[in-house]
């Protein structure tokens, strides 16, 4: 009986150690999984930046070739404007 007690008392550094492998684990799991989650934000930000400046970019084309043809020419050398 004492010599299992023994036994057992000298298995527990080594189940310590494998507990302490089991929790670094745990915590580079957790951190890869927050800078994923981080990395996947930034992109859907950058895509929807992109998107407000795309969907901006193509009104105000339109609103430029439109207001183009209707508007006097604003002094840029056309002869247009009056001195």
């Amino acid at each position: 009986m004492i010599t299992e007690l023994l036994a057992a008392l000298r298995a527990v550094p080594k189940i310590l150690d494998a507990i302490e492998r089991l929790g670094d684990c745990m915590t580079a799991q957790l951190a890869q999984q927050r800078k994923d989650d981080k990395n996947e934000m930034v992109d859907d930000l950058i895509s929807a930046a992109k998107s407000r400046r795309e969907h901006r970019m193509s009104g105000s084309k339109t609103q430029r070739i439109s207001g183009d043809s209707d508007a006097a020419s604003g002094g840029d050398g056309g002869g247009d404007s009056d001195p």
